[in-house]
């Protein structure tokens, strides 16, 4: 695990990882993150199509739930599925507008864009990226790029988290 290497002084990571802010994200058998998302070391999860593994009950952190709408090996219903058991933290779905489990065109940059600003909202505190995932849903981020995205929801603990 990174916090070993932290740990190690040979490591080209020895002094750089911040142990109070871990994150943990897998796409597909990825799907793992969520398992990952059950030790009470991981701040903030995010499950890429995820696939069958791990609890969704006992993640300890918020999750962004990312689902492909074109997806017939992970199918957006499995991924949203998922996320409704997610009612004990703060949890969002998203379904990536023109994706599919591979991720075609534009659709990995904006993949990435949303994994970014959920690490740098939960990870880094940066304010900057809170609007993307929350606040009224006519100022969330993905609530209104319907452009990016095909299908949003939050849930109440998530729309609890003011903009």
């Amino acid at each position: 695990m990174m916090v070993a290497e932290d740990q190690h002084p040979g490591s080209v990571f020895h002094g750089k990882i911040d142990e109070t802010k871990v994150g943990a994200a897998g796409h597909s058998q990825g799907g793992g993150a969520i398992a990952a998302g059950a030790d009470p070391i991981v701040d903030a999860t995010i499950p890429i199509q995820p696939g069958p593994q791990g609890t969704v009950s006992d993640l300890k952190g918020p999750a962004f739930f990312v689902a492909g709408q074109f997806d017939w090996i992970v199918p957006s219903f499995y991924v949203q599925l998922r996320y409704s058991e997610a009612g004990h933290v703060p949890a969002v779905f998203g379904e990536l507008r023109g994706s599919d489990h591979f991720f075609p065109g534009d659709t990995r940059i904006r993949l990435a864009g949303a994994v970014t600003a959920w690490f740098r909202f939960h990870l880094a505190g940066d304010e900057n990226a809170r609007g993307i995932f929350f606040g009224p849903t006519a100022s969330c981020g993905i609530c209104t790029d319907t452009q990016a995205w095909s299908k949003v929801a939050r849930n109440a603990k998530a729309q609890a988290i003011p903009g």
